[in-house]
């Protein structure tokens, strides 16, 4: 009996059997694997004729079938047949002619990319927009071989079977006074821009419920559970003693519990509560859940017309009025924010929405009500951009404009809103930031770093097939200053991370802050490979890596699982920049599925697998050398190639000369073939 690799790997004993038990036990039975072994079987003579004759005819039975079944595939396309980029070959591919055949090659596949994580679960769809997505494919331009680089499935976030168990936790009203204080730290903590509840109104309804006793309220149960979950989970200390639990987890369990997901008269509380659940899912690292929640949000608010401006002839006050808008927007906002992180579309059209942005005058009359509506109004706008981002690069519709054409849209978009933005909502350099300005500028970076990095990933895949390109011609104008418009942004995001980091702003649980801190790093390390980039941003990726296992190891569910994305880019980097033209083999990542008893590769001391991280000193309270030229969001799209660019007419756009990228490039398929990690 011989064992599966993971308890090989273990040095545990194994079943033997397929999947073993072990691996059932720990929910690893898609991964079970064994080496495969020759075993010699002695055959009698007599029989070993009549062995080989049924054999042949088999053989030939199954030459005629995969013949047949070729022909039929070969009838059914439309293009040129190009090979699966996870299947190996035995002959070399040949060299194409130009950088535009390399484009075209990785232009034609039209099958979406699911993710298979057993025989007993449905597949996932796995958007190109998400950013583990993006640091597959980097992985993927990199490798050494033609084995397979596999997407790491998300196994970090808090399952059903943990919030069953809390279902039953029988979970009390706190204190009056505790009460207060984690309704307080809650709305104090979420971002002003998210309007999730009249604050001033929540405090005294509170504050009745105490006074009259009255906790049976199931609606009002929800809401106040809710808040006092994110009141626990932002008022946490870094030294987390319980890590099996997160802080708050008890709090949103039984507000799930309490949640009437389809109400035919549906209210404002109800859809404030599902909006706070919504923003709690995020410290799980529950995308799914939170999309879901977004979307019935959503479909509640259209039934009570939040998409509309109420007439003046209904008797409703002015703070209400104000209130349904700024509700309105901020499902506007979740549902854009979610759709780019994981990569899933947008659930309303801006045709569709027919209300007046947030009023300042609101702002400044109800100021214990509403926080200044120049937050809102920007992350709107943004919000808006970065939806039209996933629509025009990631999606596979067809479109009539050139990718060109659609980023020059994109762009303008991006530098009119850093042109229209408020003086007090500006980064000062002589001042403290507010972080939520700081955070809003993150976002900004995040938009162009979403929109321009499939440009960036398909020059370094021209690097990679032909270096003598990039160094004797230099990249084409346009392609060159979207590479470092790209470059530039991550830089700027990484070092904003960093003066954050140090200044202890940042949410320990949350979402948003590790996946800034990843989308930057995978920029910069591919600047680190290219010549209109610089090698020593590899130094940012380790200090990016490095604060990601400082989250992790706080049991910040989204760092850990971006923290071992950025792991295995880093061990890529390293095989890479070791022997980039090596043909050997070399042994998969493992494990597949992040197993806690398992040491990662970044640790493993073996020889190709680089410098280990916990005998390293990084930087993390300094900006590294490479962000020491200035720095700002106004920068971001100040090149002056960029400033032609941006300054002619889409039509014209498409005229432009960029062999590296042609009309026909799109994101969405810049590798072919359906991508299933089995």
């Amino acid at each position: 009996m011989y064992r599966c690799y993971r308890c090989h790997s273990q040095k545990v004993k194994c079943s033997g059997e397929k999947p073993c038990s072990r691996c059932r036990r720990t929910g690893y039975a898609t991964q079970c694997r064994y080496a495969t072994r020759d075993r010699k079987i002695r055959v009698d003579e007599r029989y070993r004729t009549i062995f080989q004759d049924q054999s042949r005819s088999y053989l030939e039975q199954l030459i005629k079938d995969s013949e047949e079944l070729h022909d039929q595939r070969t009838g059914f396309s439309q293009g040129p047949s190009t090979p699966h980029p996870e299947q190996p070959s035995n002959t070399a591919p040949a060299q194409p002619e130009n950088v535009e055949s390399i484009i075209h090659d990785h232009a034609v596949g039209e099958s979406p990319w699911f993710q298979s994580l057993g025989s007993s679960a449905l597949p996932l769809y796995i958007s190109e927009a998400a950013c583990t997505a993006f640091a597959t494919r980097l992985c993927q331009s990199l490798r050494i071989t033609d084995s397979p680089v596999l997407h790491l499935p998300r196994w970090r976030y808090t399952d059903e079977d943990t919030l069953g168990s809390l279902f039953q936790t029988d979970v009390q009203w706190p204190s009056l006074i505790y009460a207060k204080l984690l309704v307080k730290t809650a709305l104090g903590h979420i971002n002003p821009a998210f309007h999730l509840v009249l604050r001033k109104e929540t405090l005294d309804v509170l504050h009745s419920l105490y006074q009259r006793k009255d906790f049976d309220d199931p609606g009002l149960k929800c809401k106040y559970f809710a808040l006092f979950g994110l009141g626990q989970v932002f008022s946490s200390a870094y030294d987390i003693t319980n890590t099996s639990v997160l802080p708050g987890s008890a709090f949103f369990a039984r507000a799930m519990s309490l949640l009437q997901i389809i109400p035919e008269r549906p209210s404002m509380n109800h859809i404030e509560s599902i909006l706070l659940l919504a923003y709690f899912c995020q410290f799980l690292n529950r995308f799914h859940s939170a999309y879901l929640l977004v979307g019935n949000a959503l479909r509640l608010s259209l039934s009570l017309g939040l998409n509309y401006n109420v007439p003046q002839s209904q008797t409703l006050h002015q703070v209400q009025r104000e209130h349904r808008v700024r509700v309105w927007w901020t499902i506007y906002m979740f549902d854009r924010f979610w759709g780019s992180k994981a990569g899933f579309p947008v659930q309303i059209h801006d045709d569709d929405v027919h209300v007046d942005p947030p009023s300042n005058l609101l702002s400044e009359t109800y100021p214990e009500h509403f926080a200044d509506s120049a937050y809102q109004i920007a992350t709107v706008d943004l919000a808006r951009i970065i939806g039209n981002t996933t629509r025009e690069i990631y999606s596979r519709k067809k479109s009539t404009e050139s990718f060109l054409q659609r980023e020059h849209k994109l762009l303008i978009q991006l530098k009119q809103w850093v042109q229209t933005l408020p003086e007090n909502l500006r980064l000062q350099a002589d001042k403290p930031n507010s972080k939520y300005t700081v955070f809003l500028h993150l976002q900004f970076s995040y938009c162009v770093i979403l929109a321009i990095r499939p440009v960036l990933l398909n020059l370094l895949i021209c690097h990679i097939k032909d270096k003598s390109y990039l160094s004797n011609e230099g990249v084409t104008p346009i392609v060159g200053a979207l590479s470092e418009a790209c470059i530039h942004a991550a830089r700027y995001c990484l070092k904003l991370c960093v003066e954050e980091w140090t200044s202890g702003s940042i949410a320990l649980f949350g979402y948003a802050f590790p996946a800034y801190l990843f989308s930057s790093a995978l920029v910069l390390a591919i600047s680190s490979l290219l010549p209109v980039g610089d090698p020593n941003d590899i130094t940012s990726v380790d200090i990016a890596t490095e604060i990601l296992r400082v989250l992790s190891s706080s049991n910040s569910l989204a760092a850990k699982d971006l923290y071992e994305h950025l792991q295995r880019v880093r061990l890529c980097l390293n095989r890479h920049i070791s022997n980039p033209s090596s043909t050997q083999m070399v042994q998969e990542y493992e494990p597949l599925i992040p197993d806690p008893t398992v040491r990662l590769p970044l640790e493993d001391q073996s020889p190709g697998y680089g410098p280990t991280l916990e005998h390293r000193e990084f930087p993390v309270t300094e900006v590294p050398d490479s962000l020491s030229p200035y720095l700002s969001t106004e920068m971001t799209l100040h090149n002056p190639l960029m400033q032609d660019f941006l300054a002619q007419s889409t039509n014209d756009v498409g005229s432009l000369d960029a062999p590296e990228i042609p009309n026909d490039f799109d994101a969405a398929f810049l590798w072919p073939g359906s991508m299933c990690t089995e």
